[in-house]
Formats: C-alpha cells, sequence, structure tokens
C-alpha cells in the first residue's frame, strides 16, 4: 500500500504484525496435541514505539518524511517461543483457552487498525473528490 504519512505506516504495519500474531496463535492451536510443542508468539509494538519516538525526535532535526515512513515501515516482528509456563507430561505448553482468548483479543484490535486505515483512504478519496 502506498504510506503518505507515519502514522498510516504504524498502522498498516500494525495490521501486518497482528497478522503474524493471529498465524502464531493458529499454529499454537493446530499444535496443541504434538508432544514437546513449545507455544509461539509475535511482537511488534515496542519496536513499532520507539521507532515512533525516533521518528519524532528525528522530524525535528531533519530527518525527511520519506526516511520516517521508511523507519516505521521497516519494524520487525519477533517471533518467540513462551517459556517458563506450566507444561504437561510431555512437554507441551499450550494452554487452548488462553489461545482462544489471545486469539479473540487479536481479531478485535485487527478490526480496529483496519477500519482505521480505511478511514484513512476514505478521506483520501473524499480530498481527491473535492468532498463530493
Amino acid at each position: 500500500m502506498l504510506n503518505f504519512s507515519v502514522s498510516n505506516a504504524a498502522l498498516e504495519n500494525s495490521l501486518s504484525g497482528l497478522w503474524q500474531r493471529t498465524g502464531a496463535i493458529a499454529h499454537n492451536i493446530a499444535n496443541q496435541d504434538t508432544p514437546g510443542f513449545q507455544a509461539r508468539r509475535v511482537s511488534f509494538e515496542d519496536s513499532l514505539a520507539r521507532e515512533i519516538d525516533i521518528v519524532r525526535n528525528g522530524r525535528n532535526r531533519g530527518m525527511t518524511r520519506r526516511e520516517a515512513i521508511g523507519r516505521v515501515q521497516n519494524v520487525q516482528s519477533t517471533h518467540y517461543r513462551l517459556e517458563g509456563l506450566p507444561h504437561r507430561a510431555d512437554g507441551n505448553n499450550v494452554d487452548i483457552i488462553n489461545e482462544q482468548i489471545e486469539l479473540a483479543r487479536v481479531q478485535e484490535q485487527y478490526r480496529a487498525v483496519r477500519q482505521r486505515i480505511s478511514a484513512y483512504y476514505s478521506g483520501l478519496e473524499n480530498a481527491i473528490r473535492g468532498g463530493r
């Protein structure tokens, strides 16, 4: 997608991170009966927030808009295993109830971000049409 602003780039990066998180949760659910399987998670919010802070400070010190958008667009999600959780005798630590709760939470976040992006593009379309 075209990114015209840092905030839009952040929203689109969030959408990507949430999509990856959904995939990790689905993978956990699919492997709930696999001996030794360790649940996985995806993190991106802290990295994205750090880049946004850098951009806020950098824009005041000569960072171009393109550089700022690029920094936010290029934030990568971190995939990691959930360790230290109680596990069954077979070594699997997937808690299906927690996974379902997490999936519902992530789906709601995804819906909210998607709505914000849609509103952004609707606003652009409205501006292009001259408010008609």
